[in-house]
């Protein structure tokens, strides 16, 4: 791959431009019009020092030479547009600044209609974001007179505007919108429309949520209308849209398919999101621009002291019914024992945490800076999301000491450890529950009084009762009861507090968005309590401020509740990308959107995941295009040992492409333990094979990424800008006032050009096929 810093974004050295001549109409037996020109010459011109230079002699006007380098930028924009598949709202991002307007949108809807053959309603979507009917009679006669048919198409445009108010939102810049992205309780906040000129005689904002209505008006400026305001007093998702008045006629200007982009409307549609988050949300500073590893403890490190199969015989004497692998190379068992109904989840490896403490080094050499241990306290299964005393490490994998020394050597390294708090149910098996009568003590499973009795609700005693998702191993507990909230949360030895005490740096939250908000907050009130720079991660699936559950709009990601969430959206949009599902500029809308519409302090402490306990390995994912979580485990299984050779090794290239992108943007980029050695697995468990050590190039290019993040402070901590040089190519520029560092992905099978002119950075070059880079600018 080559880059050269340029002063402009054009990734064409020479283009040609139809001018001159005449041309005629006619409407063919389609009631299509088709033009035919006549006399026409064409005009080269090379790019050469951030500027296009005729080849051939051309009028010397001023008009002339913005004519042809707005003509020449057009052509390059209209090829980039029509190769790459886009939508036409992508065309407007593909004009580099210095040619928007008149010209380069007259002459790019010239060629898309006569040249490429695209209607008049789809051309009109391309064009009209980089549209002003701003020429004077001299210019408009010049124009006509350098391409007579460019300058038709500018009077059509004209025409369009005056009957369709030509006003402009943009989410993304300042002129619309101000400050960028979500904004605090109580700030400040300014929103513009631009354009529209004398025709719109007045407008008000519509500010709309889900216990908000408020029509404000706006004022008239010389560029269109605005209105300075400061934001509502209570946080929540909000959404806004503009109601224009042009004569008669009420339009509105409404959020358009990508939510970046404003539309006139003849009809009030869905507005712009605005996300209001409490002013004084702040999440811990250890955390965001980290890396951070997730360890399933019993598949991760082992050791031979024997402590595992001690703790299995803990188990045992309890009356379960565990087993310890005799190899690291057996598979995962997931087929009912003999005396089994369905398959039972306590098949161990024999993970323990004193071996994790051997590994610290290794973990540290790939710049993490946090683990993420899934659950380690006493548990019947394997996964340990079936607490059964959430006290006590679970002594398969060790003691509270050594958890407590793991902690502590981790310090020394620089990681932090982050514990997972299952706190919407327990086991059933479990000193609280106690189905079974494994435990010396009663539970709220048995008749005799118990602690634990107002913790669970039984429809019929004992042997109907409210469980997880229906899983009768996992009932679940009223989270308002007073004494539940005691024991997890409130007192003072509550096992919130006892954890972090124990050396934890906060919770990751299982099923957070099945709490409910208030007892999210105080969770959150008591370990900052406990531990000011205590985070708090909360186990979200959709987007954090829209997501609904038990009939209302959560508020966890607006500052009082969640520090941040695991941000598998994130994941889905990524894999999008790499199998051809959809655009760079749609993952580039995406990634734009979260950084406009998360809390800025959530959004830089996003758990950007690839993989988890819950997914199917990225490997096995990139390999093939199915549907893993649809097919029983048998069929996984053969689906996995038919994907070949070629298979895998597409898969390895695309993640490289998946971490280049992880490891760029803001957030907390989170290794799914073996991911990085390229270990593979379809869902559960085959997910959780022991970890192993298989690539070491995949691993030494996620280690490099890894130093990039504590080489370049733009990567932890910079802004960031999204943007598609093409279908297949992905832009990602981060920034602070001294640094550049952008990463360029093109997932394409061929070498892509790419170019940039951002923010006063300015590059351009050849990325080749299917490949990422990161360099400094």
């Amino acid at each position: 791959m080559s880059v050269e810093r340029i002063e402009n974004s054009s990734v064409f050295e020479r283009v040609s431009v139809l001018y001159g001549g005449s041309y005629s109409e006619s409407w063919n037996s389609n009631y299509r019009l088709d033009i035919r020109y006549e006399g026409q010459k064409m005009m080269p011109l090379k790019f050469h020092d951030g500027v296009w230079t005729p080849v051939c002699a051309m009028p010397e006007t001023a008009f002339a030479k913005r004519f042809f380098s707005a003509a020449a930028d057009a052509r390059v924009a209209v090829t980039r547009y029509l190769a790459g598949g886009m939508t036409a709202e992508n065309l407007s991002e593909l004009s580099p600044a210095r040619s928007r307007g008149a010209v380069f949108a007259s002459e790019a809807m010239r060629i898309l209609m006569d040249e490429a053959g695209q209607p008049l309603e789809m051309v009109w979507l391309a064009a009209e974001p980089s549209f002003v009917c701003e020429l004077t009679e001299e210019e408009r006669a010049e124009l006509n007179t350098l391409q007579p048919r460019t300058a038709a198409v500018y009077d059509l445009l004209c025409d369009l505007i005056r009957s369709l108010p030509a006003i402009r939102h943009d989410l993304r810049l300042k002129e619309y919108r101000s400050p960028f992205g979500a904004v605090r309780t109580g700030e400040a906040l300014s929103l513009s429309v631009r354009g529209g000129g004398a025709a719109i005689r007045s407008a008000v904002l519509e500010l709309y949520g889900d216990a908000l209505w408020s029509e404000l008006p706006m004022q008239k400026t010389e560029t269109g209308w605005s209105i300075t305001m400061d934001a509502p007093e209570a946080s929540a998702a909000l959404w806004y849209r503009f109601r224009l008045q042009a004569g008669e006629k009420t339009w509105w200007l409404c959020a358009g398919p990508d939510g970046i982009h404003g539309r006139v409307c003849e009809d009030a549609c869905d507005g712009f999101r605005l996300t209001v988050y409490d002013r004084d949300f702040e999440t811990p500073d250890w955390f965001p621009g980290g890396v951070m590893y997730q360890i399933f403890p019993d598949r991760f490190a082992f050791s031979d002291d024997g402590g595992a199969e001690h703790g299995i015989e803990y188990h045992v004497g309890l009356g379960q019914t565990p087993e310890l692998h005799r190899s690291l190379e057996e598979e995962p068992r997931w087929q009912p024992r003999d005396f089994e109904k369905e398959y039972s989840p306590d098949d161990f490896y024999g993970g323990r945490l004193s071996a994790i403490c051997e590994k610290l080094p290794y973990l540290k050499g790939l710049g993490v800076t946090c683990i993420y241990l899934n659950p380690i306290v006493e548990a019947r299964s394997n996964h340990r999301y079936d607490t059964s005393d959430y006290r006590h490490v679970d002594p398969i994998l060790g003691s509270n000491a050594d958890f407590e020394n793991l902690c502590r050597e981790a310090r020394r390294c620089g990681i932090r450890i982050l514990c997972d708090g299952v706190f919407s149910h327990t086991g059933a098996d479990s000193v609280y529950f106690n189905r079974d009568g494994h435990y010396p003590e009663a539970g709220a499973c048995q008749p005799e009084p118990s602690p634990w009795d107002s913790w669970y609700d039984f429809r019929h005693f004992p042997d109907d009762y409210r469980s997880w998702w229906g899983f009768r191993d996992l009932p679940e507990v009223n989270e308002e009861d007073p004494s539940w909230q005691a024991y997890i949360v409130r007192g003072s030895s509550s096992i919130v507090r006892q954890w972090l005490r124990h050396g934890a740096s906060g919770w990751r939250l299982d099923v957070a968005d099945e709490l409910p908000d208030d007892v999210l907050h105080l969770i959150r009130s008591s370990a900052k309590e406990e531990k000011p720079d205590a985070l708090i991660l909360g186990e979200v699936w959709e987007d954090a401020v829209l997501k609904e559950s038990y009939g209302s709009r959560r508020r966890y990601a607006l500052g009082d509740s969640l520090d941040s969430v695991m941000n598998y959206p994130f994941r889905g949009a990524v894999l999008g990308f790499l199998h051809g599902h959809c655009s760079a500029f749609d993952l580039a809308a995406f990634l734009s959107s979260q950084q406009l519409h998360y809390p800025q302090p959530l959004y830089r402490s996003l758990m950007n995941l690839l993989g988890t306990h819950d997914t199917e390995r990225l490997q096995n994912v990139l390999a093939s295009d199915a549907v893993w979580k649809d097919k029983p485990r048998e069929e996984q299984l053969a689906l996995e040992a038919s994907l070949t050779a070629e298979d895998w090794n597409r898969a390895m290239a695309l993640t490289k492409l998946a971490a280049a992108i992880q490891f760029s943007v803001p957030g907390v980029p989170s290794i799914y333990y073996g991911d990085e050695q390229g270990m593979r697995g379809t869902n559960d468990p085959f997910n959780r094979r022991p970890y192993r050590e298989g690539n070491p190039e995949l691993c030494e290019y996620i280690r490099q990424l890894g130093q990039n993040r504590q080489k370049y402070a733009a990567l932890r901590e910079g802004d960031a800008r999204f943007v598609a040089a093409g279908a297949d190519v992905l832009m990602i520029l981060r920034f602070t006032d001294n640094e550049h560092v952008l990463t360029v992905v093109n997932r394409a099978p061929e070498q892509r050009p790419f170019a940039i002119e951002l923010d006063g950075c300015r590059a351009r070059g050849r990325i080749d096929a299917c490949s990422a880079v990161t360099m400094e600018l």
